[in-house]
């Protein structure tokens, strides 16, 4: 038996700036599989689309991971297969990002606060004005497939405590830098894991506007997860949505927020 769960609120900065929201998330479910996805447009005035590049990262994993067939585990590697989804996904990614541009192309108005800098690099890389990160994770015939780039947070959960799923690396940067959907070298820095569901209780993503008020893990698992698990096993989902809210519109730091979450469930006899 699954639960899950999928939020995005607007920060409480972008609200006093006039400015759309760049967070986006979305969930599915059905009789095989459960999906949920939060993703993080970078805003900034080069990424003046981001908040659309957000939109797409989720509809270009959502889209890739309700086709993936799990046969593939009996066919080719682990290796190749988590290679498979996260090319998949990039390309996804791209051709819509390719659309919306020749359909929508770049205004004058968008690009006129851009210093000619700028403007090289946009018409060198128009993926750029799409940048944004990206976690998801889909539920699947006991496995739980795990993709991930960029900052914000993809932990597990197991007996009341969270654990990072990809591990800080040498090479993940630092500060307010991200790595990038836009990024020609994306599929580089692209994770991806496959996890027993069995081992597990279930697993949390969001972006980091939702974890970085929290400081660290433990505070974030002690006062934010924990909470939030106990209210959606009650069944009580417009608590968390009221409290997402909250959290981007006053107690926050100001970001846009969004969360995911698929825990199993023992206690209850029928999926939600």
């Amino acid at each position: 038996m699954i639960r899950y769960y999928s939020k995005t609120s607007i920060g409480y900065s972008h609200i006093r700036e006039n400015k759309v929201c760049q967070d986006y998330s979305c969930s599915y479910h059905d009789d095989e599989r459960t999906i949920v996805t939060t993703c993080d447009g970078h805003g900034g005035k080069v990424y003046f689309r981001s908040h659309l590049g957000s939109k797409f990262a989720s509809s270009a994993t959502m889209s890739v991971l309700c086709r993936f067939d799990d046969s593939l585990l009996d066919k080719l590697c682990r290796e190749d297969v988590l290679g498979k989804l996260k090319l998949e996904i990039l390309c996804e990614w791209n051709a819509l990002v390719e659309r919306d541009i020749a359909q929508n192309p770049f205004s004058d108005e968008e690009t006129s606060a851009l210093s000619e800098d700028e403007l090289f690099r946009l018409k060198t890389s128009p993926m750029m004005a799409y940048g944004t990160t990206l976690h998801g994770i889909m539920a699947l015939s006991g496995r739980l497939y795990c993709v991930s780039l960029g900052d914000g947070g993809m932990f597990a959960i197991k007996n009341g405590t969270i654990e990072e799923v990809f591990k800080d690396s040498d090479d993940d940067p630092v500060a307010n830098v991200t790595y990038s959907m836009c990024q020609e070298n994306a599929y580089d820095h692209f994770k991806a894991e496959i996890l027993d569901l069995n081992g597990i209780d279930g697993a949390v993503i969001c972006t980091d506007g939702t974890i970085n008020p929290y400081r660290n893990i433990d505070n974030f698992n002690r006062s934010f997860v924990t909470p939030i698990i106990s209210h959606l096993s009650k069944g009580e989902y417009l608590a968390v949505d009221d409290f997402m809210v909250k959290l981007g519109t006053e107690i926050g730091i100001g970001d846009d927020v969004s969360l995911g979450l698929i825990i199993k469930d023992e206690s209850r006899n029928n999926e939600v």
